[in-house]
């Protein structure tokens, strides 16, 4: 079962248009994975521990970043235990898949490479669908100093509905210097 959902998110990722259009850009990057978390770290991740697994994140996203167009593309398969409601995927999930883009996509743009969030707003359109591929796209839309403005939607990689919009405001805080950055 798992090998099939690696292969249909692989499939849904690559045929994408979006993706196809992020690519082209020189210096796209594609990953596994939204954040690199360092080995010992990965157990106090969310998403690496509680929220992973077969029928939840049932497997790494496939990732594409321009740091330069500051956007990012995250393609995921949501399955059946992270319902809200029966059959509907639950809404703070939504927040924590946004929470995570949002910030790795800003986080190049930041003097330091890192950020926190202050302001995170989200518009709830249509319900995701347990065992549904989805995609979270990510875009950097300003950034002053320490500040960054982001806006992103989670939609449905193949028929563009889209099932959440958000907008963040993302600050580098003061001690951000004396911290690793990981990504």
């Amino acid at each position: 079962m798992a090998a099939d959902i690696e292969a249909i998110l692989a499939a849904t990722s690559s045929h994408s248009p979006a993706l196809q259009r992020l690519l082209a850009l020189p210096d796209c990057k594609q990953f596994r994975g939204v954040l690199a978390i360092q080995p010992e770290h990965q157990a106090d991740q969310l998403t690496f521990t509680t929220l992973a697994g077969p029928g939840k994140i049932s497997c790494p996203p496939c990732v594409a970043t321009s740091n330069e167009k500051g956007e990012l593309l995250a393609f995921y398969h949501l399955g059946s235990q992270l319902a809200g409601h029966a059959g509907i995927c639950h809404g703070g999930l939504s927040a924590v898949l946004l929470d995570e883009c949002m910030g790795r996509v800003c986080f190049a743009r930041l003097p330091s490479g890192v950020g926190v969030t202050v302001k995170l707003d989200i518009s709830y359109r249509v319900p995701i669908p347990v065992n549904s591929i989805v995609l979270v796209a990510a875009k950097v839309e300003k950034v002053e100093g320490r500040k960054a403005w982001v806006n992103a939607t989670i939609q449905d990689p193949k028929e563009s509905t889209v099932f959440v919009e958000a907008e963040a405001l993302f600050i580098e805080p003061s001690w951000a210097a004396q911290i690793s950055n990981d990504l």
